[in-house]
């Protein structure tokens, strides 16, 4: 299985809901209309979180009880990172989401994942973003450039998303598994995609890959 390597996507991805809109929704910070527009192939992911999160005034203690309570993770997923650890497969996140949504996750479910989501920090009157990660380019084509850098290293990989920002990652990997507005927009560009309902389905394609 050492032809392989994964990325992924963080919210609505690896968790069921976005945690992002989840937290901006229910806190009253942010609205449906909003939340939808920021979903157009047009809007930069990390430029609508800076936006939102500025004056949604909540605490580190908040998110991480709102995440303990609230945030659930897609079916498989904890057993994926323990086979793709086991298995010698390279898995990394790479997020427009936040650390300060994303390590209670990662805490609550026991495991340790190479990530790259966004610094957020709590300031006077709202959450103050930061991608460090993102030097010179915007978050879909970083998204794009991970998938690419296991290519160049010699290997497949398989690409977990949601959301119009992972459709260039998509375009470039191997295996696709899709959920949600992903799903649609690789079904209209003839990018070939697998539903993603479970995690599990890329550990049994990755075993039947070792073994064919």
């Amino acid at each position: 299985m050492k032809g392989w390597a994964a990325v992924s996507d963080f919210d609505g991805t690896i968790t069921l809901r976005d945690v992002g809109d989840h937290l901006l929704l229910h806190y009253g910070f942010s609205d449906v209309k909003t939340i939808e527009a920021s979903y157009s192939l047009k809007v930069r992911v990390e430029d609508f979180m800076k936006r939102a999160f500025a004056g949604a005034e909540l605490t580190e203690a908040v998110i991480a009880a709102f995440v303990r309570e609230k945030v659930k993770a897609r079916p498989g997923f904890r057993a994926f990172i323990l086979f793709c650890e086991k298995n010698g497969v390279p898995f990394e996140i790479a997020s427009g989401g936040v650390d300060l949504y994303a390590d209670p996750f990662f805490k609550k479910h026991g495991v340790t994942v190479k990530s790259f989501f966004g610094r957020a920090r709590v300031v006077k009157g709202g959450i103050k973003i930061r991608y460090p990660f993102l030097r010179r380019t915007d978050l879909s084509s970083f998204k794009e450039a991970r998938v690419k850098r296991f290519k160049s290293a010699g290997r497949k990989v398989i690409f977990f998303g949601d959301g119009p920002n992972d459709l260039k990652a998509a375009a470039a990997a191997d295996k696709v598994y899709a959920a949600g507005r992903l799903l649609k927009l690789c079904r209209e560009r003839g990018i070939k995609a697998s539903p993603l309902t479970s995690f599990r389905l890329a550990a049994d394609f990755l075993k039947k890959e070792e073994l064919g």
